[in-house]
């Protein structure tokens, strides 16, 4: 809470201290919540879990592909071993709910980098929120958009969030995956990156890539793309307006601004919110804007 007649304490974006673990970072925010010993449900760690089994956390998880599936997806990549990838404990057929599936109740459920991918993001966070124990908490880590492929991406509007909601789709539309294809960037070679990576852009997709994405809308088929886009203090200021519009049942427990390219936000049912007026919110989100980098171009990008 800000002191009175003060302003919200700002952090700002910075990249991880030296000998900072990723991975102890993450669970210190998500821990900062939740009970690190509670049962805990894990949404789509693929080969990059937060809280595996085989380091004694009481986890199950939750994917659309069982372990087998996902080393045939992910066998291509030589960034991970087929070891990384635990079992998966429920397997989510195409259009199911979890709470449907999923009949057990968590003291934590964990999404990292998966908001952002949801058809919809209440419908999304209400399902969560169905899976929680009483005092429960949903951990979220998320994409800055200014430090990722998202860069030149517009952040999503609370009119498009509620829409998605009233409006379902099962599978992300044209319009989203022609967004994402037309815009997608490298910044010196990569896809994320951390605050004051200098280097140039580039665009990742060419005119056939493009075409390709977007007519893969036509086969009613998934296709993984970020649909939201989100600045932290602006990811904030969506979930205090879905809260009290109604849209959503939990409020933001904990926050931490980005590090790196990723930023956290715990919600909860009991949570009173993030103890700052939409005043102080929205200044906060409309900062994040004038924080962005001047772009320089790779020849012939």
């Amino acid at each position: 809470m800000p002191a009175a007649g003060g302003s919200p304490k700002v952090t700002g974006p910075r990249r991880a201290k030296d000998g900072e673990s990723r991975l102890d970072l993450r669970r210190a925010q998500i821990f900062a919540t939740a009970e690190r010993h509670g049962a805990a449900l894990e949404i789509g760690p693929a080969h990059n879990g937060i809280l595996p089994k085989r380091e004694g956390f009481d986890t199950k998880t939750v994917d659309y592909l069982d372990r087998a599936g996902l080393i045939d997806k992910y066998k291509a990549h030589d960034n991970y071993s087929p070891d990384d990838i635990e079992e998966v404990d429920f397997v989510l057929p195409p259009g199911a709910a979890m709470g449907d599936i999923i009949k057990t109740r968590f003291d934590l459920v964990l999404a990292s980098h998966v908001l952002e991918h949801t058809t919809s993001l209440v419908d999304f966070l209400n399902e969560c929120t169905r899976l929680l124990q009483p005092g429960g908490v949903i951990a979220l880590v998320v994409p800055d958009h200014r430090f990722c492929f998202d860069r030149f991406r517009e952040r999503s509007s609370l009119g498009s969030v509620i829409d998605a909601h009233l409006e379902p789709h099962e599978v992300h539309t044209v319009g989203t995956l022609t967004e994402f294809a037309v815009n997608a960037v490298k910044h010196r070679g990569t896809t994320s990156w951390a605050p004051v990576h200098a280097g140039r852009y580039s665009w990742v997709n060419g005119e056939s890539d493009i075409d390709r994405i977007r007519r893969s809308a036509t086969s009613g088929r998934y296709v993984d793309v970020h649909h939201w886009v989100f600045t932290p203090n602006h990811l904030r200021l969506l979930l205090h307006d879905l809260r009290t519009l109604g849209y959503i049942e939990v409020a933001e427990a904990h926050f931490h601004d980005t590090v790196g390219h990723e930023f956290f936000i715990n919600l909860s049912r009991e949570s009173q919110g993030p103890g700052l007026s939409r005043e102080e919110l929205v200044g906060l989100s409309d900062d994040e804007l004038r924080s962005l980098d001047v772009p320089e171009w790779e020849s012939g990008a």
